[in-house]
């Protein structure tokens, strides 16, 4: 029996529960949808008045024409998935055969009439493209494209992704992203957003019936492919003897949204009792398949789920990339703000996230992190802390290499690893020796092995200079510098040693079923957390660069700034008498003896002791500071109708450029007068903090800066308790919230308080999650692990957000820069430095 058969005998026969639901429908096979009949249906309604998605994506396909193409190059396979009748995609090859060569246009779908008739229509009016229809499913078209050195964008329009539930889209993507694209490949992807159930439930229900008939339809399709397959067994020429499957007349359409979830599914009721009579020709292999070849009853009123269609948050597309490995490279909104067109790359290397569980439909609140259990529409319960990892996986070690070397070995070009960014700092080369020689004194600790030759790299590349920044002439100790730097492929076939030997070693670690020594443990994660941060630290100096000289990862298209700075919301906390920073210490003599235990989390020795800190009543800004508000500010001082002291030298970040440089204030020029244009410095260019996307970015600025701008605004930084009793607090408690059946929010009840509330169904207060060295939720959608070269904008706020005091608002308090508190880094009461 085909597949295709197989899957509505187990769906007339096997209900299942859609994601997010609790109950039980039998199903048809969505892809029965499409034959002849079924697209043609399809074609109507993308011309109907309430279907509103095909008129938004051909809205903003004219209107954003020119910056999509910007960053499609010549010499381009376009790659589309269910082409259609190349309406829409027609726009896209107009800008390409005008502004392109040597493009090829390749389009995919399952029916071969519709997919010809379309290409021969488009093919003569476009003579720069070379067009090639290849019709079948994606799993038989697309292995043919893999050994492509070509660059490639991915189409695929209409929202189609909203047919497919979260963990189906993640693998499609993934396996796009695996086995089709290469670095740097797009792939361009309408999704629907979510908006007033109303305007969903017309486009999806219109005045003439349309959307009816095409779902209807699958029934008669679904009667001719089984009257084909019972003919093709029983050798007659012959379907009159063939009864229907499902007659139609005994079905009708119902759609219904969930507004919580943003999904609209299509279904198929009874309108009397139907019993579906499997053929005699196939009764047999139906029992193979279900175990009985008994007729099913389909009482009046039950439902056949047909399809669904999601509808998308703004944060969706986050979620979705980092669930895939992929960038979110740009976004293109209709005026109405119905729909958007998003673009994604892939990226050379990024620093995975652990696999989390996914939210049913990309919303990066919808359920938490896998260290507690899947809430939605569920009783509210969590876990205990998830049990961590003892040691790094070699997976999680080649993710780090490779954005190391992407970053070592590419973004800073050969001929700049000379180059000493910071004069008072090594040249880049010595990071590139730093890194592996650091890596093997703890290896060769943990094995209690000699070190890696040749020895010597130990003894020059072990320590860096670390000067003291009160008074540059002193320098703490540092490793010797050699006369000459050893050269790069030296340094590469050293650095390649010291990783067999890591990844040996963690071979060994597997065979002994996680019984190793504790302090060996203690070496491969410092070796491991040494390599992750410098790898951020190393970012700060390559920043300071000129940007002409660095090589940008990724194509990053930045969007105009066509929007408001983001609203603001403060939230209230009562505070909490022993809030808990930092691990508690290891003892390192019981550590050499020890074998590690399950979950345990180790730490630097400026970590340890754990400390309690009494934190009084206060209120905190949900949302980062961004580049454009801090400008405002840098304005009023300029004015001179503020109180700051401080010049415009000491207050503009080092993280700005002046893209006018005639202007920029230095000491020796007027200190008072600002350039009339600043970009941001990225790896990825230097964005205009007027004119793109960069005015909603975070600003990245120094303490001293920090605290200036709270001053202006009457406020003050918060300390390091504070900080992470609010973030904690608040992460948990906006993930449970969204998942419980009824919300008593009030932003008269400070928010840990309510946490409580939340929990106490279960016996359990806030503290016993909070007072965790980590966070137990975070949001889907965070900018950390590079899944983006530079910032990404604060997220707007939602509208209700000011006005509902009944509503928790959205908040930013992690991803895309460190945040400042005021909190001094002095070691803790008992601090002992590590041996």
């Amino acid at each position: 029996m085909p597949p295709i058969l197989k899957e509505l005998v187990c769906g007339l026969t096997t209900p299942r529960t859609l994601p997010g639901n609790s109950t039980s429908n039998r199903y048809l096979p969505t892809v029965l949808l499409y034959d002849d009949a079924g697209l043609d249906y399809f074609d109507r309604i993308t011309y109907l008045p309430e279907y509103y998605l095909t008129d938004c994506e051909i809205e903003i396909l004219r209107t954003h024409i020119e910056a999509i193409v910007a960053g499609i190059p010549s010499n381009t396979d376009v790659v589309e998935l269910g082409c259609g009748s190349l309406r829409k995609t027609e726009l896209l090859l107009d800008a390409l055969n005008r502004e392109r060569t040597g493009v090829t246009y390749y389009a995919i779908d399952v029916m071969p009439r519709p997919l010809h008739e379309s290409m021969a229509k488009l093919a003569p009016r476009f003579a720069n493209i070379s067009f090639c229809a290849l019709c079948g499913t994606y799993d038989e078209v697309l292995p043919r494209l893999r050994k492509s050195a070509r660059p490639k964008i991915v189409l695929w329009l209409g929202s189609s992704i909203g047919n497919l539930h979260t963990p189906d889209a993640v693998e499609f993507f993934t396996k796009i992203s695996q086995n089709v694209m290469t670095a740097n490949d797009a792939i361009l992807i309408g999704m629907d957003k979510q908006k007033p159930t109303d305007v969903i439930m017309h486009a999806y229900h219109d005045s003439l019936g349309i959307t009816a008939k095409f779902e209807l339809n699958i029934l008669p399709h679904i009667n001719q492919l089984v009257a084909d397959y019972v003919v093709q067994q029983s050798g007659s020429n012959s379907k009159d003897a063939v009864n229907n499957l499902l007659d139609m007349e005994n079905f009708r359409y119902v759609g219904v949204y969930d507004e919580k979830i943003g999904r609209h599914d299509a279904f198929l009721e009874a309108c009397e009792d139907v019993v579906v009579r499997w053929p005699c020709g196939i009764a047999a292999q139906v029992k193979d398949i279900c175990g009985s070849d008994e007729d099913v009853t389909i009482k009046r009123g039950d439902r056949l789920y047909v399809e669904s269609g999601y509808k998308y948050s703004d944060s969706a597309a986050e979620v979705l990339a980092q669930a895939t490995g992929l960038t979110f490279s740009a976004t293109w909104i209709s005026s109405r703000d119905y729909y958007m067109l998003n673009m994604f790359r892939k990226p050379q290397a990024a620093m995975t996230h652990v696999p989390l569980p996914l939210p049913v439909s990309f919303n990066k609140w919808s359920v938490p992190t896998e260290r507690s259990s899947r809430l939605a529409n569920t009783p509210l319960t969590i876990k205990a802390p998830e049990q961590f990892p003892t040691i790094p996986t070699i997976d999680e070690w080649q993710n780090v290499w490779k954005v190391w070397d992407l970053l070592t070995l590419q973004i800073i070009t050969r001929d700049k690893l000379l180059v000493r960014p910071i004069d008072l700092r090594h040249p880049f080369i010595f990071y590139l020796g730093h890194i592996p020689a650091f890596a093997d004194i703890h290896m060769a600790a943990a094995e209690t092995a000699p070190l890696s030759e040749p020895a010597i790299f130990a003894q020059w590349f072990e320590r860096g200079i670390d000067p003291n920044m009160e008074d540059t002439s002193i320098c703490h100790s540092h490793s010797e510098v050699p006369d000459k730097w050893p050269s790069v492929e030296e340094i590469t076939v050293y650095r390649d040693n010291v990783r067999r030997r890591i990844a040996a070693w963690i071979d060994s670690y597997a065979a002994l079923k996680g019984n190793v020594p504790a302090d060996a443990a203690r070496h491969v994660w410092m070796a491991f957390e040494h390599e992750a941060m410098h790898i951020e630290t190393l970012l700060y100096m390559v920043l300071q660069m000129d940007p002409e000289d660095i090589r940008s990862p990724i194509n990053c298209t930045f969007a105009p700034n066509r929007f408001a700075l983001p609203d603001r919301c403060w939230v209230s906390y009562a505070g909490y008498p022993a809030v808990v920073l930092g691990l508690p210490s290891d003892n390192e003599v019981a550590l050499a003896t020890a074998t590690l235990p399950p979950g345990h989390v180790f730490g630097w020795d400026n970590e340890s002791p754990s400390t309690n800190i009494a934190v009084k009543p206060f209120r905190i800004q949900t949302q980062p500071i961004t580049n454009g508000e801090y400008f405002t500010f840098l304005k009023a001082v300029q004015s001179g109708n503020t109180k700051i002291k401080r010049s415009i030298y000491d207050l503009v970040p080092r993280s700005w450029i002046a893209l006018e440089c005639d202007q920029h204030p230095t000491r020796a020029a007027n200190t008072a007068v600002l350039a009339t244009n600043y970009g941001v410095r990225t790896v990825v260019g230097t964005p205009s903090i007027f004119s793109t996307e960069a005015a909603l970015w975070p600003v990245i600025v120094s303490q001293v800066q920090a605290t200036a701008y709270a001053s202006w605004k009457g406020k003050r930084l918060p300390t390091e308790s504070e900080w992470t009793h609010a973030a904690r607090t608040y992460h948990l408690a906006y993930a449970l919230s969204i998942t419980a059946s009824e919300s008593n929010y009030s932003s008269a009840v400070p928010l840990d308080m309510y946490l409580d509330e939340l929990l106490s169904a279960q016996n359990t207060t806030a503290s016993v999650h909070t007072c965790q060295p980590y966070d137990l939720f975070v949001p889907s959608d965070a900018n950390v692990g590079f899944a983006h070269w530079h910032p990404v904008p604060v997220p707007a706020l939602q509208p209700n957000a000011i006005t509902d005091t009944d509503s928790l608002p959205d908040a930013t308090f992690i991803g895309s820069t460190w945040e400042w508190t005021s909190t001094q880094f002095y070691p803790f009461d008992g601090f002992q430095p590590s041996d």
